[in-house]
């Protein structure tokens, strides 16, 4: 019983990436780039690239050298699409080609408008350079004894316009194919998407993903022939989206230029070869182009989580069935939340993936560090494991991620992890319930509790099994929540420094990890005797923080009442709400009788005895009434704790102390303090 009512260092992050190859040097550029004269080839094909390795290759590796410079480069779309400088690979972007023919059709407008030519004041037609943007490319490595002179790129940003821009020349070449006296033109743009070299294998201009890439790669080998892009589009149900896209854009651009005359479609061609310009960015690594993309306000649907999707599914997993397989169950589980069907969120799955990665590392992440973090973790699993990334995605990204999801959807709390149906769980079963909805309150509330996320997790997974190599029993799991939860309602009263709460998860990880006796305490008796303090003295109604601890403990403590007579101990549901029973701005004509005294009033109007739990909220001037209309609202309540309220006579500071020692004591019983 309470004696009184009134009496890390962070672990540093681990060198990101250590042993992987370093990225191809960035290349030098000139505004003043020589171009190749335009070669007069006959089409060619290409060999099926193999996407699983090597495009994700040192793709977040800090640069080793300083002083490396991001060159940006002014160059007109003639110079990109001519030779083999400049080849294009989209297989990183997680987005996909995503532009509707809404979009296809405005840049086409907008080039043919800027061919046509303005007028002047004299009526005189004069054409102007059209700037395109900026895209941000990263070099990727580059086989040259296979291919030539030449430099492959990873898209960053600029995707949608390239690969666009790509249909719009494949349209001209249909255009022109088969006019008589158009044979070069029509190669010309042929050579523009299909680059030629002599005894070299061939390569298309771009490449989206695989699976993505099948529409683009036939539309620029003219493998697809314009006649039959209608009958392509009506058997679409196995087709990827960005495959239907291309399709559709590839139909609509062909039919919009085949109306073009004669003399402005070469217009349209020369003045997208000599007057429409682009900012080629080329930044050393990926992390660089990444941060200069988000700086641009660009790529802002673009998380590290999309960048770690990319990792495990294609860099790290072999099979290319394997990899496609990953991918669409990464999208089913990032769908819009659903947990009873499996789907959670694409930032649950975040969130879930940087708790295990920093419960892996014992480390804090930063922002900037996450990608980092993430692929450590991801590294460390697979060492221990020996797995690949769809054994990862399997066995630690998705069971973390349900698990998260069904934690912080209270209502679903005690059906998600189902252990009080499980068998023999019984009364053990409902208290770890009745635990995780308390910590699920704090948690989900309190900035100072949220790091202790981090080894409910970890306790979660072990209790299910997920990724261990034996089950935690029940009763060990039950144990470790209620050291979780006094030390939850610890960091919610005393707010420890940052530096402190991370310590104490790790140490709570190691405990765990060494098999200790769940026992072990995780408070000094000094923190204990501070909490107990907390508890009396701290104002819960002065500030909404406060208000939500008052009720995530109340919640518990009733919760533990109606779990001592074996009665539902969840909300089920109903909204939470806590009321003060002596009121803020009570009135002398309804509570100056029980509260005479001013200072006296203001001193216990905030502590904890003065809060019920209700399960409506009551409107400002209700909650105003006095105690004896009041009792008639807290005597119809569920929760036992109101309904003692309900019995007293009046509300004054001896009932109030009164029902505070009770709710105090209950906390002892609880917690042990």
């Amino acid at each position: 019983m309470f004696k009184t009512i009134f009496s890390i260092s962070f672990v540093v992050l681990q060198s990101a990436l250590s042993g992987q190859q370093p990225l191809t040097s960035c290349l030098a550029f000139s505004n003043n780039v020589h171009q190749t004269p335009r070669t007069r080839k006959s089409f060619l094909g290409i060999t099926s690239l193999n996407l699983a390795k090597g495009f994700f290759e040192s793709l977040y590796e800090l640069p080793k050298e300083k002083g490396k410079k991001t060159v940006t480069t002014r160059l007109p779309l003639g110079n990109l699409f001519d030779s083999r400088e400049y080849i294009f690979e989209c297989a990183t972007n997680m987005r996909g080609y995503e532009w509707t023919t809404k979009e296809a059709e405005e840049l086409l407008d907008d080039l043919a408008d800027a061919s046509f030519g303005r007028f002047d004041s004299e009526g005189k037609s004069k054409q102007e350079d059209y700037e395109l943007g900026q895209i941000v490319l990263v070099p990727m490595d580059w086989d040259q004894k296979r291919f030539g002179l030449g430099q492959k790129y990873d898209v960053h940003d600029g995707q949608q316009r390239l690969v666009t821009l790509c249909l719009i020349l494949a349209s001209l070449r249909s255009s022109f194919r088969g006019e008589k006296g158009m044979e070069d033109t029509t190669s010309e743009l042929g050579n523009m998407l299909n680059p030629p070299k002599v005894r070299k294998d061939d390569i298309l201009r771009i490449q989206l993903r695989k699976r993505d890439n099948e529409m683009l790669n036939r539309i620029l080998k003219v493998e697809l022939d314009t006649l039959n892009v209608g009958k392509e589009l009506r058997d679409t149900k196995n087709m990827a989206v960005a495959n239907r896209s291309v399709l559709e854009n590839y139909g609509r651009l062909v039919f919009r230029i085949g109306s073009f005359t004669n003399e402005e479609r070469l217009k349209l061609l020369d003045f997208l070869c000599e007057r429409v310009h682009m900012l080629v960015c080329v930044p050393d690594t990926a992390s660089i182009a990444r941060n200069i993309v988000m700086s641009q306000g660009k790529g802002k649907d673009n998380e590290p989580i999309d960048d770690f999707k990319g990792l495990i599914c294609f860099k790290y997993t072999d099979k290319e069935d394997d990899m496609y397989d990953t991918f669409d169950n990464w999208d089913r589980l990032a769908a819009p939340f659903d947990i009873e069907n499996d789907a959670v969120g694409r930032d649950i799955i975040s969130d879930a993936c940087l708790l295990r990665a920093s419960a892996v590392l014992r480390s804090k992440i930063n922002k900037n560090g996450q990608i980092y973090a993430m692929e450590n973790w991801l590294r460390a699993e697979m060492e221990r494991k020996a797995m690949d990334g769809k054994a990862f995605f399997n066995n630690h990204v998705e069971p973390a991620s349900l698990a998260l999801g069904s934690l912080r959807d209270l209502n679903y709390i005690e059906k998600a992890f189902s252990f009080s149906q499980m068998k023999n769980a019984g009364k053990t079963g409902n208290m770890i319930a009745m635990r995780l909805t308390f910590l699920r309150a704090l948690t989900a509330s309190i900035g100072a509790t949220k790091e202790l996320e981090i080894v409910i997790l970890e306790l979660l997974l072990q209790s299910m099994g997920k990724g261990q190599d034996k089950r935690m029993p029940l009763g060990q799991f039950d144990n470790y929540l209620g050291h979780v939860e006094r030390l939850a309602l610890w960091m919610a009263l005393v707010k420890p420094p940052a530096s402190e709460r991370y310590k104490r998860c790790f140490d709570f990880l190691e405990t765990i990890q060494s098999k200790n006796d769940s026992s072990f305490s995780f408070l000094s008796e000094e923190e204990k005797t501070s909490l107990r303090e907390q508890l009396a003295t701290y104002e819960f109604g002065l500030t909404p923080s406060g208000r939500k601890i008052a009720a995530a403990l109340i919640q518990r403590l009733n919760a533990y009442a109606l779990f001592g007579v074996d009665k539902e101990t969840t909300s089920g549901g109903v909204q939470l709400n806590i009321e003060q029973i002596l009121p803020l701005k009570a009135s002398t004509a309804m509570w100056g009788e029980d509260w005479p005294d001013k200072e006296e009033k203001e001193f216990w109007v905030h502590r904890l005895g003065n809060f019920v739990l209700l399960s409506k909220k009551a409107n400002a001037r209700v909650s105003r009434k006095s105690f004896a209309v009041k009792k008639e609202r807290y005597e119809k309540e569920v929760w036992p704790l109101t309904i003692n309220v309900s019995k007293m006579d009046v509300w004054n500071r001896g009932t109030l102390v009164e029902h505070m020692t009770s709710m105090l004591n209950m906390v002892e019983e609880i917690w042990g303090l």
